[in-house]
This record gives C-alpha cells, sequence and structure tokens, in this order.
C-alpha cells in the first residue's frame, strides 16, 4: 500500500506591472522557468509580512503593507 504525504508550503506572491500592464517576472538562479516575485512564509509571518521582506531581499523594492492589494487565495 502506497502512503501519500501532503506536504503544504505556504507561499506569498506579488502581481508587479507598469503603466503598459507589463508583469514583472523573476527567474531563481539555476532555474529556467520564471515566476511572480514571492517566498515562503516563515513561522509566526503574515503573507503580507513574507511579500514586504521578500520584495526588500530579493528585488530592492522598499513597499509598505498599506500599499498591497489582495488578490485572493490560491492553491496548486
Amino acid at each position: 500500500m502506497v502512503m501519500e504525504t501532503s506536504c503544504v508550503i505556504r507561499i506569498a506572491a506579488a502581481v508587479i506591472t507598469d503603466a503598459t500592464g507589463a508583469c514583472l517576472l523573476v527567474r531563481k538562479q539555476g532555474t529556467i522557468a520564471f515566476m511572480q516575485p514571492g517566498e515562503k512564509m516563515e513561522p509566526g509571518e503574515t503573507p503580507e509580512q513574507a511579500l514586504v521582506r521578500e520584495l526588500k531581499e530579493e528585488l530592492s523594492i522598499q513597499i509598505a503593507i498599506a500599499d498591497l492589494t489582495y488578490l485572493g487565495h490560491f492553491s496548486d
């Protein structure tokens, strides 16, 4: 009998667009896939806190939580 294990990874991701509607995507070093900027949430961290932290650390973008717009909860 094969037992499946479920591992939930919670991430926060950003949809960042410019005035023309072009969307910012990132590609992590050593990968070929482009994705939305974002990161796994640390224990006790809200999605908003994780996103603000990741944008600052990885892209040098300083944004306030109040500037974020919630788009939804998605799973894959």
